[in-house]
């Protein structure tokens, strides 16, 4: 794998074959396959982000969870794989210097996959992303809700949100239209095409429509389109935390009520930088 595709999956997705040297938590990511081994991070978790109950750390997790499956498409988009198989690295969870908690996953070693082969490149996205969500992510998930309790669904739905912005971002960086429509086709394939039985499911979960609401612009600015998030990230279940603006459970009112103080925030903001000048 080339070097530019490591420093990305690192400095992007936190995976790296550094190890944080004084993490709050380490856990082998095999161990996040069984139930107590999931209980132990959910134990271990839950006080670090302040969760009011079990649901939200398994939310919160599977939101970091989904960055690892971020790193995984976008290495399939440059036809450049490493082996992200849960026994190879270790979650580790540590304090930012910023104040927040982090995730990173760190490589024991650097494995790579073979590449597709001429004329055979939908036959190995196929195949590797079959076992990629089949194999490694689906026990992941399902072990997350055994422990907290939670809707499956409901995780596996926390994962479109972040890919689609990340095939947005990747688009929007595009050097030519033909590789922004390749984009496109991959975000298809995995949201639409991959046959749901890979997440023991009926239908594919990331299969899913986006709603846009409007988000306020700035005084003398017209109001910004804003994906709504396809499933609730359990931010309201943490100590003082509230429900997103874009959270699918807030209700037509609330959202109503809530642009008005972001209005007035703004107005009162662009207020003190027109005094300042």
């Amino acid at each position: 794998m080339s070097s530019s595709i490591q420093q990305a999956i690192a400095e992007q997705f936190g995976v790296t074959t550094e190890f944080h040297p004084d993490p709050l938590y380490a856990i082998a990511g095999s161990r996040l396959m069984t139930e107590c081994g999931m209980q132990e991070l959910i134990d271990a978790y839950s006080p670090l982000m302040k969760a009011l109950e079990p649901a939200a750390a398994g939310a919160y997790f599977i939101g970091r969870l989904s960055v690892l499956n971020m790193a995984m498409h976008y290495m399939l988009t440059q036809d450049e794989l490493i082996d992200l198989a849960p026994e190879l690295w270790t979650l580790q969870i540590y304090m930012h210097d910023k104040g927040y908690v982090e995730f990173r996953y760190a490589l024991h070693e650097i494995r790579p996959l073979e590449g597709p082969a001429d004329g055979e490149r939908s036959a190995w996205r196929e195949e590797r992303l079959s076992h990629w969500y089949g194999t490694h992510l689906r026990p992941i998930v399902e072990t997350t809700a055994q422990a907290v309790d939670m809707d499956l669904l409901h995780l596996w739905k926390l994962f479109p949100i972040r890919l689609r912005y990340m095939f947005d971002q990747l688009k929007e960086k595009a050097a030519s239209e033909q590789e922004r429509l390749r984009l496109e086709e991959e975000w298809a394939f995995v949201s639409q095409q991959l046959d749901g039985q890979v997440f023991g499911r009926a239908r594919n979960p990331l299969d899913v429509k986006f709603v846009t609401i409007d988000y306020p612009g700035a005084p003398g600015e017209p109001d910004k389109q804003m994906r709504m998030k396809t499933a609730c990230c359990m931010f309201y279940r943490t100590d003082g935390g509230y429900k997103c603006y874009t959270c699918p459970r807030m209700k037509p009112a609330e959202r109503e009520e809530r642009k008005v103080q972001i209005r007035e925030k703004l107005a009162q903001e662009a207020a003190v930088q027109a005094a300042a000048r």
